[in-house]
């Protein structure tokens, strides 16, 4: 691989690698604007000017390829600082001073960059700015809003409708310095990518329509997460304030999202505010529900599996929005109660692709994690009763315990026919974070966290294991599923008790061929491919009394 020297950092990097990219690999930023690693590139801009050794003039770092040995790279010089001075100067002639009402302000690049690249001051006096009448708040689309003032007419999001997300509905109007970005007539931004025109336009041009004015972006806590909107898994930053998501927006994985995510996906998390949470245990007698501590309400369970007879039928159903550790536990508890009874609920629903590098990952289910429920063990063993069975037939009606772990609101579990069969059973356990149709007509309800509440794996349509963690604390009351399966668990054999999501998935590794080797705090950031076939835990067979059950 050929060597270029910046800033008199050497470095190797593959044939082709732009400047801007290869100084990424030594820790050098160069300012830009038009360039983005999926787009593709146009020079536009002219904020990544930079000395190259050789030719007289300065050169654009982004059209600029590494292409053999030698090439010596200058940023940090008077001659590169004055190009950058001189580009900002340019771009803040007729941008207006509206900072502190923009929506982009505290991740605006070009406030960034007029910090670091820019001067305190401008030799342009006059006072009349270019503006476009008419063009201030402009919807282009359900999810996205034009600002034309604010642009700087990188063409980001052109290029992003014609090359990611293969659409076109954006294009360039009018000539020269009364260019303007818009759509094209008769067409709306309306694509299912569309909202990612907003996460890579650098300024305050573009602005999501959902979260505008919603929050200060300064006041945000920022978290890694999963999307739960489909099977795709595509890695996500949960920004939140308090606790109360603010938006979603996607998180690099270039084995999944790459730098994408699905507009649908953006607004998962409004159900954890449109919905009644549960906020404490509840106990039903005589047929109406009283609320309950949790002990009173793991003993109630706990009584009910382990002063069962013999000829009692007990089943264990879970949803594709259980963690793979939450659906080990399940399996593991089946096992104790010597039941093949247990499955995972789980529906098609629209294909949803997000592009990236490998062609594109599609996912076509409405859970996350059917795959990794299925893989720790929630399968019926011989003889048993699998999820089709009691949510459409009559298997329920058989059994003497049901316990149906989270039931999301997005799950298939509260159609109205689905309850009725599933109330059939002689005592219902629902474990969930909603108030539900299904939780009403439970005799106990375990109330639990959100996945936003939670550490935890999933795996995703491409069998890709992925690990993301908690980003902020349940509310009081409410415990993750982990912690109450671990606690139910304990009561049957103790050394369960007390374990932690990590410990949880440890196990499990030491159990499943699939996982072997892996463990929980080590799981690298983009996932890890399963490769081996998913193998199932437990069956119907107790555990020995001196084994993990």
């Amino acid at each position: 691989m050929p060597t270029v020297t910046i800033d008199g950092r050497e470095v190797e990097v593959e044939v082709g690698t732009n400047l801007i990219e290869a100084a990424k690999k030594v820790g050098i930023q160069i300012p830009h604007y038009c360039y983005h690693p999926r787009l593709s590139i146009v020079g536009q801009c002219r904020m990544c000017l930079v000395k190259i050794e050789g030719p007289p003039k300065l050169q654009t770092a982004c059209t600029t390829q590494v292409m053999k040995d030698g090439m010596v790279v200058h940023i940090d010089i008077p001659e590169v600082h004055k190009a950058q001075e001189g580009v900002m100067e340019f771009l803040l002639i007729n941008h207006p001073l509206d900072c502190p009402i923009c929506d982009q302000a505290g991740e605006c690049g070009l406030q960034d960059y007029s910090f670091k690249h820019g001067q305190a001051f401008s030799r342009f006096v006059f006072e009349e700015k270019r503006t476009y009448p008419g063009r201030e708040r402009i919807p282009l689309g359900p999810s996205v809003v034009l600002n034309m003032n604010r642009c700087i007419q990188c063409t980001r999001c052109i290029r992003f409708t014609e090359e990611i997300s293969g659409t076109g509905e954006l294009g360039f109007f009018e000539r020269g310095a009364r260019t303007e970005i818009g759509v094209f007539p008769g067409k709306e931004l309306d694509n299912p990518l569309s909202a990612n025109v907003v996460d890579i336009c650098p300024v305050g041009a573009l602005t999501s329509r959902e979260f505008r004015f919603a929050e200060r972006v300064w006041y945000l806590d920022k978290k890694p997460s999963i999307c739960t909107g489909c099977d795709v898994g595509c890695n996500v930053t949960a920004e939140h304030r308090r606790g109360a998501i603010k938006r979603y927006k996607p998180r690099f994985n270039p084995e999944v999202n790459d730098y994408w995510m699905c507009d649908y996906g953006r607004g998962t998390f409004r159900r954890y505010e449109e919905l009644e949470r549960l906020g404490t245990p509840a106990i039903a007698e005589n047929g109406e529900q009283r609320p309950a501590t949790w002990n009173d309400a793991i003993d109630r369970v706990h009584q009910s599996i382990s002063q069962a007879p013999e000829s009692a039928e007990l089943a264990f159903l879970g949803t594709g929005f259980l963690t793979t550790e939450e659906a080990f536990l399940i399996a593991r508890l089946a096992d104790a109660a010597a039941s093949p009874h247990r499955g995972v609920a789980s529906e098609e629903g629209p294909t949803r692709t997000i592009p990236n590098l490998h062609g594109g990952i599609s996912g076509s289910e409405t859970s996350p994690n059917r795959r990794g429920a299925e893989l720790a063990g929630l399968v019926a063993g011989d003889g048993g009763l699998g999820a089709a069975e009691l949510m459409q037939g009559d298997g329920a009606s058989r059994c003497d315990f049901l316990l149906v772990a989270d039931g999301d609101p997005g799950s298939p579990l509260h159609d109205s026919e689905v309850v009725a069969r599933l109330r059939q059973a002689r005592l219902l356990v629902v474990m969930g974070w909603a108030s539900t149709p299904l939780t009403e007509v439970a005799d106990v309800v375990l109330p639990t966290a959100t996945h936003a509440e939670k550490d935890g794996t999933f795996v995703n349509c491409e069998s890709r294991l992925q690990r993301f963690r908690a980003a902020f604390p349940s509310p009081a009351g409410v415990r993750p599923a982990v912690e109450a399966l671990a606690d139910l668990l304990g009561r049957l054999h103790p050394d369960w008790r007390g374990l932690s999501t990590a410990q949880v998935f440890d196990r499990m590794a030491a159990d499943l061929p699939t996982l072997a080797g892996l463990t929980f705090e080590e799981l690298p950031a983009h996932g890890v491919e399963l490769q081996a076939p998913a193998a199932v835990v437990g069956g119907g067979t107790p555990p020995a009394e001196d084994a993990h059950p």
